[in-house]
């Protein structure tokens, strides 16, 4: 009842509060709306009942100076300044970063508001799921940002549960496309020669693209044939680590090699390898220099990732190499990585089967000729 919990009393002119049995006065509703009618208070005393008897109640949230620590927009914009001291610390990516950002400020605190951390349960979640219109992979992303709230706040001991979070469906797998050598060679033959020089590195070795425009020539060993994968750039931000956070030592290609040494000796070896005047490469630059030259060579569209990193690996699936092999020279962090070149290491057994058809085939041919 909420008698129990409370009583109504008028104020100053038509104003009215409710003065709570611990002795706390309440002025406004949880969006900080004053009482200007009996009926507004007495709804508002039965919703504070309700979270008492629920043992979610929280005064700071019908507070007008302050906001409550358990709102989840007070929570989550905390949250954010918290991994904000990450990314600083370089354990966050720049661009991991800016996800973030846009998630807390642009989709999760526009619905989520002002609600007490306790009161969002597996409803609450189910229904901002629903409501979302993204494409699969974003909203997979933004279920997991905001899943990280959630279980940020239950180490914290911010909330005592963690709320049932709406199962999602797959992702669908993307149309990976790759290229041949002989593909990749005619895009490449309508580069600008210092495009060319970067985008064979990409199609020799299989890096990331922020991998290569972080490349120095102090990474190259020339005597051994290896190139050090030690650090990479997040959009402008150069980090001294790559994505999975190890450095790799890579074979270095012999053709590309002979190219670097038919270039103007270096000096620095401190100096980025690919540049435009002096500085690194763009986040975009060979992407659409790729993107022009696929146009010229009038081969079918296909991104530079897939055209380079991808297509390095599913050539080397096709010719029977090991999917273990390939995620070592693309430094993935796991196995499951690699596996979506599964497909590609089967169609190079296929080969295999379709010789032993045609064999089948012949022999019946004669078989069916042998007189009975």
């Amino acid at each position: 009842m909420p008698s129990a919990v409370g009583k109504i009393y008028q104020d100053k002119g038509q104003r009215w509060l409710i003065r709570l049995k611990n002795g706390d006065r309440i002025f406004c509703d949880k969006q900080h709306r004053s009482f200007y009618s009996q009926q507004h208070a007495e709804w508002t005393l039965a919703q504070i009942a309700g979270e008492v008897e629920n043992g979610t109640f929280d005064s700071s949230f019908y507070s007008k100076k302050q906001k409550s620590l358990l709102s989840f927009s007070v929570y989550a914009e905390q949250w954010l300044k918290n991994c904000e001291r990450r990314a600083a610390r370089d354990e966050l990516s720049p661009t991991y970063m800016k996800d973030l950002r846009r998630f807390v400020n642009k989709i999760f605190i526009p619905y989520f508001g002002e609600t007490s951390m306790l009161e969002i349960k597996g409803r609450e979640l189910k229904s901002f799921y629903l409501g979302l219109d993204y494409h699969p992979k974003t909203l997979y992303n933004v279920m997991a940002a905001l899943h990280k709230i959630f279980r940020d706040a239950l180490y914290e001991e911010v909330i005592p549960s963690m709320p049932n979070f709406p199962k999602q469906g797959s992702i669908p797998e993307p149309e990976w496309k790759w290229a041949t050598e002989d593909v990749q060679d005619v895009i490449m033959g309508q580069l600008e020669p210092d495009d060319f020089y970067a985008v064979m590195f990409l199609c020799c070795h299989g890096i990331r693209t922020g991998e290569l425009r972080a490349l120095k020539h102090k990474d190259l060993d020339l005597k051994n044939y290896t190139v050090t994968i030690r650090r990479s750039f997040s959009g402008t931000q150069l980090r001294e680590t790559t994505k999975s956070k190890r450095q790799r030592i890579i074979p270095l290609d012999e053709t590309w090699k002979e190219i670097y040494l038919s270039r103007p000796r270096v000096i620095d070896q401190d100096a980025f390898i690919f540049h435009k005047g002096g500085k690194p490469l763009s986040a975009t630059w060979l992407t659409k220099q790729w993107r022009k030259a696929c146009d010229k060579a009038g081969v079918e569209p296909i991104t530079l990732y897939q055209g380079t990193r991808h297509s390095l690996a599913s050539q080397a699936a096709n010719r029977g190499v090991s999917l273990y092999l390939i995620g070592k020279q693309l430094g993935h962090s796991t196995t499951k990585m690699t596996q979506r070149y599964s497909h590609v290491e089967t169609n190079a057994l296929r080969e295999v089967s379709r010789q032993t058809r045609k064999n089948v085939v012949s022999i019946l041919s004669v078989v069916d000729k042998t007189p009975l």
